[in-house]
């Protein structure tokens, strides 16, 4: 079987994404589009496709699979809607899946209305300790979570350099709640799964890029009764072009995660474990972990607590999963699992190791109400629920 495939979006992820598809055995990059014609034909010329610079022409000209959309973030809603009424059959969509509300619902009820299979690329979910996060939690060995946070920041150099001479432009048509937190509050969802976002209270800093906020913050509420504190920034002027942190608070255990690690650390992950587990326990999730593709060490350990006073004699020992100087993994990963996804038609291929099915439209919506939830709250002040919006 082979997929003909277009990619709209001639840029850093679009390029990204038709190298990657090129590369995979039942799939032939037909066709590259965007709005700068001379960015397509350099992308497409290597690949032997053709380049196109409106991607209406490429629709009437292409008989496609499948189609990427790897356009700006305010800028999915054309091309996808387009694909959609084309008749094709297949998307695969960067993150997030609108900017706003309206263009959202838009896309989310065309996909199916029209029974299109419709993917959103939260590339996070393929890390091996994004999956094991997920994992430690969905499988209980935490307890129950009640608290977490999460802090994704960028040099102040992607907003103000990373898109050239588009950057300005760029980034005013979108933030960091858009385009950072969009991945924090996909890989919540995901973690916390069957828990959903109920409610929002956030802020919003504008005091030194002047055309897109600096910062989002916002305290999440799940319906589950776990609160999560999440933020994102892109003012930062530090070495690293990212940080992302992640820690998860249970009523049993606790998850430590420096994914992309900031000054003076390392990447790392620890998770401390119910002390209800049992060894062979232990031993079992780390084999099945290491099937997923995580590998961790496991620990049997006796705590012991630096504070003055706290004494550690006599209490039992505690199990714990470690992981050092992790890998993020392939970085078109998910790319990959949707293709199979596609040929099998399934969102579980079996390929896919990770907790859950792929993602699709529907997670797209869900991430995308509460992205506007906190772009609401921290215009208004005040807590918003995501019953507001849609």
């Amino acid at each position: 079987m082979e997929l003909r495939a277009g990619v709209v979006g001639a840029g850093l992820l679009g390029s990204a994404h038709a190298a990657n598809l090129h590369e995979h055995p039942h799939v032939r990059v037909a066709a590259v589009c965007d709005v700068r014609r001379e960015a397509a034909q350099a992308v497409a010329g290597p690949l032997g496709a053709q380049a196109y610079g409106d991607i209406h022409e490429m629709l009437r000209a292409q008989t496609l699979d499948l189609v990427v959309v790897a356009t700006p973030d305010a800028l999915h809603r054309e091309p996808s809607m387009a694909a959609m009424e084309a008749g094709v059959p297949n998307i695969i969509q960067e993150k997030p899946l609108a900017t706003t509300v309206e263009d959202a619902l838009a896309l989310y009820e065309a996909a199916e209305q029209r029974g299109t299979r419709f993917f959103v690329n939260y590339a996070n979910r393929t890390a091996p300790m994004d999956i094991a996060t997920c994992y430690v939690i969905r499988q209980g060995l935490l307890g129950e979570v009640v608290y977490g946070e999460a802090r994704l920041d960028d040099n102040i150099s992607v907003p103000t350099r990373l898109w050239g001479d588009r950057s300005r432009a760029w980034a005013a048509g979108s933030s960091t709640a858009h385009f950072l937190l969009s991945h924090v509050v996909d890989l919540l969802r995901w973690y916390l799964h069957p828990a959903e976002v109920r409610e929002v209270y956030a802020i919003k800093q504008e005091r030194v890029l002047g055309y897109t906020p600096d910062l989002y913050e916002a305290l999440l509420l799940f319906d589950s009764g776990a609160r999560m504190r999440v933020k994102a920034e892109w003012i930062k002027h530090m070495d690293e072009l990212v940080e992302f942190y992640l820690a998860f608070s249970g009523a049993e255990g606790t998850v430590i995660y420096n994914k992309l690690a900031a000054f003076g650390a390392r990447p790392s992950w620890r998770a401390n474990l119910s002390a209800r587990l049992q060894p062979e326990e232990l031993l079992a999730h780390q084999r099945a972990l290491r099937e997923a593709g995580a590998n961790l060490r496991a620990i049997v350990h006796q705590p012991a607590p630096s504070a003055v006073g706290l004494a550690t004699e006599g209490e039992s020992m505690a199990l714990a999963l470690e992981s050092h100087d992790h890998t993020l993994g392939k970085s078109m990963a998910l790319q990959d699992h949707f293709v199979d996804a596609i040929i099998e038609d399934t969102l579980r291929p079996s390929s896919w190791k990770g907790p859950g099915p792929l993602p699709t439209h529907r997670d797209g919506l869900l991430q995308s109400l509460v992205v506007a939830a906190i772009v609401a709250s921290a215009d208004a002040g005040r807590p918003v629920a995501l019953s507001e919006l849609a």
